[in-house]
């Protein structure tokens, strides 16, 4: 019993990876890509509706595409994430070292991406003022 309470944190994150993992790849292909464009769609619209200068907003567009592309990637890692931990999970011989493996170069990536998606935030502040933000945030 005291091995299931030291381990309850990592037990509850891997579940709920799994959980993730199992909405992620029970659902259509082409949802996905519908989502992704209806998403670019109304990005670009409000982006022109708020931006009045074309270069601006083109710049501004493409930033936030790169955002969506940055969130794309995100959720394939968590799905990859979850397919190894499965994996592990199965692999009655595996050893806490696969497991903090699995864990640390989830990190690694994760603060990789987490750092692109910030500079990414930064770059589009710097092509709009703060009326604009706020609208294109709210």
């Amino acid at each position: 019993m005291k091995i299931i309470l030291k381990y309850k944190s990592t037990i509850f994150l891997l579940l709920i990876l799994n959980a993730l993992w199992l909405v992620v790849a029970c659902s259509s292909g082409s949802e996905k890509l519908s989502l992704a464009t209806s998403t670019s769609e109304e990005w670009a619209a409000l982006v022109d509706k708020t931006i009045p200068e074309t270069e601006r907003a083109t710049k501004v567009k493409q930033l936030g595409f790169r955002l969506l592309e940055l969130a794309d990637s995100a959720s394939t890692d968590i799905m990859k994430l979850s397919e190894n931990a499965s994996s592990l999970g199965t692999n009655y011989q595996c050893t806490k070292e696969e497991w903090q493996n699995l864990f640390d170069e989830f990190t690694e990536l994760r603060k990789a991406n987490f750092a692109k998606y910030r500079d990414v935030l930064f770059a589009m502040r710097k092509e709009v003022n703060e009326k604009e933000w706020k609208e294109l945030t709210d």
